[in-house]
């Protein structure tokens, strides 16, 4: 079994879609306090100088050049040279200083640059996966010795975000992608660092009924025949799960079915009734209804909403 067909899945359901904000360029004091913002991932790579970054309670964390900083759950933080200064809001910061040509620049000789933006996915799929995120993630060049690949994605990451050349966003928004998936995939490898839907994942039981769960939603899965994938007795492996995942397996299983149709209703051509069926519901008005009950929508209309915005 690969887990990395799991975490692929669950984005494709996401739907993941990144966008920059700008490119800051602080002088040598600042602090610009970010409030909380839906759900979004945000994100700041640094491309020169050095900075500091608290989110929400978490301890503040050192940035140095070719660092990342990812945020999830759209925590309020606040960016600073030292922890110790005391922030200005966002906006005033941007009322006094408009963004030009993609620069955030408050004045001064820049000590200090960063690159901006955010993740932002279907928030209605409430997937454990993000939710069970810390607010904090730091990844650093200097600790990605042993991961060729994701030491090659950050500092290529860098090189893109600094020379800024045709088709720079482009290329800098599926980078980030990429390393935020390898370095969830990172911390379903570290022991220290396997909580929630994450343990679930590293778990070599628990982790053989998810993958049966996205591989084939539309089977007739019972807690009896997942325990049975996963190797476990039916009551140890329903409690060990909802300890990790935080819900039931029919409970989750249900949520990801749902997830699925979601994103086969916004991308595929597929009929509706085709779409209920690969996602385990053998009947349409049932689909419908759980649907609607789930996201206050019906499919019919959620297809056309989302047509609409795309």
């Amino acid at each position: 079994m690969n887990k990395n067909d799991i975490l692929t899945g669950i984005f494709s359901a996401l739907r993941l879609e990144t966008r920059l904000y700008f490119e800051a360029a602080f002088p040598k004091a600042f602090s610009v306090a970010l409030p909380r913002e839906r759900q979004h991932i945000r994100f700041h790579l640094v491309l020169d100088g050095d900075a500091w970054i608290r989110a929400e309670d978490e301890e503040p964390q050192r940035l140095v050049e070719g660092d990342l900083a990812i945020v999830p759950h759209g925590s309020a933080q606040i960016v600073s040279d030292t922890p110790t200064r005391p922030p200005v809001d966002l906006a005033e910061v941007l009322a006094r200083h408009p963004p030009e040509e993609g620069v955030l620049s408050t004045g001064g000789n820049p000590a200090t640059r960063l690159l901006c933006g955010f993740c932002a996915f279907d928030e209605a799929i409430a997937h454990p996966l993000i939710a069970g995120l810390p607010a904090l993630l730091v990844v650093r060049p200097a600790e990605l010795r042993d991961e060729a690949a994701a030491a090659a994605a950050l500092r290529l990451l860098a090189m893109e975000a600094t020379n800024r050349r045709e088709g720079m966003p482009a290329v800098v928004m599926r980078l980030v992608e990429i390393i935020l998936i390898q370095t969830i995939r990172r911390l379903s490898s570290e022991d220290d660092q396997r909580i929630g839907f994450v343990a679930a994942l590293a778990d070599r039981r628990l982790s053989r009924a998810l993958y049966a769960m996205h591989d084939a939603p539309e089977r007739d899965w019972t807690v009896e025949l997942l325990a049975k994938v996963a190797g476990m007795s039916r009551s140890r492996f329903a409690t060990e799960f909802a300890e990790d995942v935080g819900r039931t397996p029919i409970e989750y299983l249900t949520a990801w079915r749902l997830a699925k149709a979601r994103a086969l209703l916004a991308r595929s051509g597929l009929d509706i009734a085709e779409i209920a069926e690969r996602c385990g519901y053998r009947s349409l008005p049932s689909f419908s209804q759980r649907f609607k009950a789930t996201f206050g929508v019906s499919p019919a209309r959620f297809r056309r909403e989302s047509r609409g915005q795309a």
